[in-house]
């Protein structure tokens, strides 16, 4: 996290410093990307970097944690009220929302898939370590509540499930960027709707058309 002399700033010189690096780190990943030209597109002298930031992970960590609480915002009304929707459908919206994020914040986008061709870097793990906790826990509440609902059989794995979920929505997006398009646009959707597929009716061949309208 910042020091305290970063949130001292004005408002203004820090949503600079943020937009300058999120910048940096859009156009050369995080290993190429330098403070030095951080600091110099700033205005701020190199030393008062560090009076700010502990590294340049630091910074990268904090912009990644701006995203996440940006990315709320996004949230559809029906993630306000998710009782009154089933699992797949708040699963969709989840996607939807993340998508729409990716449209309008083109630079958080970039700067997600530049780390997603990059998953064997400390960096990747450190971003994992931070968000990933977060998200099984919460699929493991959306699966609960859907247990309860009886949307979702109740002699699955809970935590297993959740644990895969989570998992599979870093794949989902890393297959739709490396192997289905070069943007985020309406094939995306598609994409998701190929994994809420997987969810509701398994892989088998037979399980598509037979077992529509079993509740998993």
């Amino acid at each position: 996290m910042p020091k305290d002399t970063f949130f001292n700033l004005p408002e203004d010189k820090r949503t600079l410093i943020c937009d300058v690096a999120i910048h940096e780190f859009a156009e050369y990943s995080f290993d190429r990307a330098s403070i030095n030209r951080i600091v110099a597109k700033s205005g701020i002298a190199k030393g008062s970097f560090y009076q700010y930031f502990e590294d340049k992970q630091d910074l990268f960590l904090y912009l990644m944690q701006l995203a996440a609480e940006k990315k709320v915002n996004y949230l559809s009304p029906l993630m306000h009220n998710p009782d009154q929707h089933d699992i797949f459908t708040l699963i969709r919206e989840i996607y939807k929302s993340a998508i729409q994020f990716a449209a309008e914040n083109p630079e958080y986008a970039e700067i997600s898939k530049k780390l997603l061709a990059n998953k064997g870097a400390p960096i990747y793990r450190e971003v994992m370590a931070d968000s990933f906790p977060s998200a099984y826990m919460f699929f493991e509440t959306l699966l609960e509540n859907a247990i309860a609902r009886g949307e979702v059989r109740a002699d699955i794995d809970v935590k297993m499930f959740a644990y895969m979920i989570a998992s599979m929505n870093t794949l989902v997006i890393e297959y739709y960027t490396k192997y289905v398009a070069q943007h985020y646009d309406k094939k995306m959707l598609e994409t998701i709707e190929k994994f809420l597929d997987f969810l509701k009716y398994g892989i088998g061949e037979n399980n598509s058309e037979s077992q529509k309208g079993v509740k998993l």
